[in-house]
């Protein structure tokens, strides 16, 4: 996950650990950073998909992890 996090830019890094790391919500990180709660919402959406993307390239075996239920329901 490591190298996921270097191959995205300062800035989408810096709002996933904001959000992650720090616990702050989208107000939260629109005052920290100067911006509207609006803009955060946005970036954040875009900053995971680049994540998601990176990742993919640097684990190509868990590239559909996420799209997979994590317990399989039993037919019955």
């Amino acid at each position: 996950m490591g190298e996921a996090m270097d191959m995205l830019a300062d800035s989408d890094r810096e709002l996933l650990a904001l959000t992650l790391w720090e616990g702050l919500d989208p107000g939260e990180i629109a005052t920290v950073l100067g911006c509207s709660r609006n803009a955060v919402r946005i970036r954040l959406h875009r900053a995971r998909k680049r994540f998601a993307k990176a990742l993919e390239k640097t684990r190509p075996s868990a590239a559909g992890f996420a799209s997979r239920p994590l317990i399989e329901k039993e037919s019955g």
